[in-house]
């Protein structure tokens, strides 16, 4: 990216992640100003593609507690996990569609149609108990206090069981630990689908009242 020296005016390469630069032209070594940062942050966001998001989580970061500099890099966060999470969701149902797919070939030859029922069950079964094992480790968290881990495990089980229950569970156990930038992805995950986004709206307020006493 260029950036323009404020003593000369000449261009100047800078990286993400760099507050300050020096100008090879007049050698003044001067700070990025965090509204140019923040601009390009804004800019890299709205590419809204996993580089850019990353490349934006940076900038965020490197100016946290000016402006909405926070919330805007939990946004960043919050949309490249759910982008991630979408395209292994897409490669798990692809691969299920595959395996289906032979399945059903294998049922058009005669005998094969018992074997083809004995490894569809053990594989259901061994989904259910890998599945079963993911959500007592899950609960052990919670259980432990690590809240974070728990949600993150619990979301990773999507509708299993009472998953998503779990999920809100830590996440507000997170809220009132004052955890609240540790909460917030989770509760945008959610969506307020829970407790109609009561959580949501305090976890945001919070936010919002930490940035002004920073600001």
């Amino acid at each position: 990216m260029i950036y323009r020296c404020r003593s000369c005016g000449s261009s100047i390469e800078w990286k993400i992640g760099d507050t300050a630069v020096v100008c090879r032209n007049c050698g003044s070594k001067q700070e990025v100003e965090k509204s140019y940062i923040y601009e390009q942050a804004e800019r890299l966001s709205g590419e809204n593609t996993e580089e850019s998001l990353e490349q934006a989580m940076i900038l965020y970061r490197s100016i946290r507690g000016w402006q909405d500099a926070n919330v805007r890099y939990i946004d960043c966060r919050t949309r490249l996990g759910r982008m991630r999470w979408l395209v292994e969701s897409a490669l798990l149902k692809e691969y299920e569609e595959r395996f289906e797919a032979k399945m059903a070939r294998r049922k058009k030859i005669g005998m094969a149609v018992l074997t083809a029922v004995l490894l569809c069950l053990a594989v259901v079964i061994t989904v259910s108990m890998i599945r079963l094992s993911r959500y007592n480790r899950a609960a052990s968290y919670f259980t432990a206090g690590e809240f974070e881990r728990s949600a993150a495990a619990f979301q990773e089980m999507g509708n299993f069981k009472n998953s998503r229950e779990r999920v809100y569970l830590s996440a507000v156990e997170l809220y009132k630990a004052g955890r609240y930038e540790e909460a917030l992805p989770y509760l945008v995950w959610l969506d307020g689908d829970i407790d109609n986004g009561y959580y949501l709206r305090k976890c945001r307020e919070r936010l919002a009242e930490q940035d002004a006493g920073t600001s």
